[in-house]
């Protein structure tokens, strides 16, 4: 059997059997389920799709996204953007983080090698016996 997994009208993610679907109808907010139970939605915005899917490991990471962070791999801290791959490029795919939700991915931040190297210099000086 087949489940839909759909929003109560709080708002809260429940199994509905495809068995049980009366009928659909749209609506201007999306299709509403009928059955014996009740009627349930479809979700149509990020915060909906969030409740029904926020236990399965999706984050909203800034306003225009929700990442599946079982698939982040990498956060770039300077362009704060999240990786789904270990090594990235500039045509790999990307997630946007926002600064209030850097929190949420600095567990993913790797350690990048660097051209710096400490100078060979002594860092004193002897002074000359004038």
């Amino acid at each position: 059997m087949s489940f839909f997994r759909l929003l109560d009208g709080n708002g809260e993610p429940i199994e509905v059997a495809i068995d049980e679907v009366l009928a659909i109808r749209p609506t201007s907010s999306g299709p509403e389920f009928h059955t014996k139970r009740g009627v349930f939605y479809y979700p149509t915005t990020l915060e909906e799709f969030q409740a029904l899917l926020g236990d399965a490991g999706f984050e909203r990471l800034d306003r225009g996204n929700l990442v599946n962070m079982n698939h982040a791999k990498a956060f770039d801290n300077k362009s704060r953007k999240v990786y789904f791959e270990e090594s990235w490029d500039k045509d790999s795919f990307f997630a946007t983080v926002s600064e209030a939700n850097m929190h949420k991915v600095m567990h993913l931040v790797r350690e990048q090698e660097s051209s710096y190297s400490a100078s060979q210099k002594p860092l004193f000086w002897k002074r000359s016996k004038a």
